[in-house]
């Protein structure tokens, strides 16, 4: 018998929610006196440039229309849980469930709300002596929901039920699923295999190209998807946005591991029809046929100083820095070219030859690099994630001279750039 998946319409009522679970067979395992655990998507937080929240963040109105569904089952033992990255100091889980009107949600419905981050480890051995440390709280569940939001991802092409699973991991584990040698999409991979949901829905109310954090364009969809099955949820995800099993490494990984098929026709798919829903989005930026910076850079004539492209060890901690980085450098160029300058981040990439400097974005970096005999001058800039200001001076001494208020004028852009545009309400994340 093939695992069941339901795509349903979004409707602004508990009903349409419900309707979708029963399809799927839900709240079939369900008891009314399991411990309910409900991990959305709440990425990360920043209160100086808030994230516009469409596509990026679990939808606050609809895990309210959860939590009455599992009200209305008798369940009393219900939690939220998520582990933020913490991209600011003091800006970690608890602000962004204060943002997001989950705070709120929480005293309405007797809702425990858990910082994952703050959580026991429990440690599981993946693969020859590898460790996966995953927050307690989330494996000794009862009764596990996995709420991602429908998006695409520039280093693993979709973010969905199995890539969500990442909030669940210490901040040790989400540093070695970036590791060179762990490969970012079969480790996290495993997570599933550990804390084993026992329903995935994904919030398709919007779906976000080219994510995360603050950029991507977000796309009104109305649909969500329910499954106790993680991979038929993550197929039939991924197939609304344009993608099928074969193109996500991390689908695949999981798939071989249990024997299962990631092709989609395998698995029994109800509700609405999945090919009304399809809308293809892109996963990535475009960056220049030789590697020295993002496509704009070709456009704009850039020439001089590059950034090659961010890759798969670059961690969530050091992603803005490596875009700051590429804003800074455009405020730098006046027409002419460029100071001779590699700006590397990451945790395996190696300077190439012909530059005059090579600044090195953060402790991995410099780690990495500490012997490449291609540096002639290497500006080491340290931290775990350096600091804005450092990185501003960094660049500022090989000649770059970069503008730090453009970059503040493109993040106020990113923050409201839905604003005003009809079907963005942001009425959907509060309680």
């Amino acid at each position: 018998m093939t695992s069941v998946v339901a795509l349903g319409k979004y409707a602004p009522d508990t009903d349409a929610l419900k309707k979708t679970i029963e399809l799927a067979g839900g709240f079939g395992r369900l008891k009314s006196t399991d411990r309910v655990m409900i991990k959305p998507n709440l990425v990360a937080w920043d209160d100086q440039y808030p994230i516009a929240p469409f596509g990026v963040y679990t939808t606050t109105r609809l895990v309210e229309d959860l939590v009455l569904c599992l009200k209305e089952f008798g369940c009393s033992k219900i939690s939220i849980g998520e582990g933020s990255v913490v991209i600011k100091k003091g800006m970690g889980t608890m602000a962004a469930y204060e943002g997001l009107g989950y705070t709120a949600l929480a005293k309405k419905y007797g809702v425990t709300l858990v910082d994952l981050n703050e959580s026991e480890a429990e440690v599981f051995e993946y693969q020859d002596g590898m460790e996966l440390h995953i927050a307690r709280e989330a494996v000794e569940q009862d009764f596990f929901i996995n709420f991602p939001v429908l998006k695409t991802h520039g280093q693993t092409k979709v973010s969905l039920g199995l890539k969500n699973l990442k909030g669940c991991l210490k901040l040790k584990s989400k540093r070695h699923c970036h590791n060179p040698d762990s490969n970012l999409e079969y480790a996290f991979s495993h997570i599933a295999d550990y804390v084993k949901p026992a329903l995935t829905l994904v919030d398709g109310i919007y779906a976000l190209e080219k994510g995360a954090l603050h950029f991507g364009n977000a796309f009104r969809k109305d649909i969500v998807i329910a499954s106790t099955d993680i991979l038929a949820a993550d197929l039939a995800a991924a197939r609304t946005i344009g993608y099928s099993g074969d193109d996500i490494d991390h689908i695949r990984h999981y798939a071989e591991r249990h024997g299962r098929s990631w092709n989609l026709g395998d698995y029994t798919c109800v509700g609405e029809p999945i090919a009304d829903h399809v809308k293809p989005l892109k996963w990535d930026w475009s960056w220049t046929p030789e590697n020295t910076g993002p496509g704009i850079f070709s456009k704009m004539g850039i020439t001089g100083t590059a950034l090659p492209k961010y890759d798969e060890t670059l961690c969530s901690g050091c992603s803005p820095i490596a875009n700051l980085s590429n804003i800074l450098v455009l405020s730098a160029f006046k027409g002419q070219p460029l100071p001779s300058v590699e700006i590397l981040n990451g945790k395996k990439m190696q300077a190439r030859t012909g530059y005059e400097k090579t600044v090195l974005l953060g402790n991995c970096m410099i780690k990495a690099n500490k012997e490449n005999e291609n540096i002639r001058d290497a500006v080491p800039v340290k931290g775990c994630p350096p600091a804005e200001d450092d990185v501003v001076k960094a660049l500022q001494s090989v000649g770059l001279d970069v503008n730090i208020l453009a970059y503040y004028g493109y993040m106020k852009q990113q923050s409201e750039k839905y604003d005003g545009k009809e079907g963005y309400d942001k009425g959907l994340f509060t309680a």
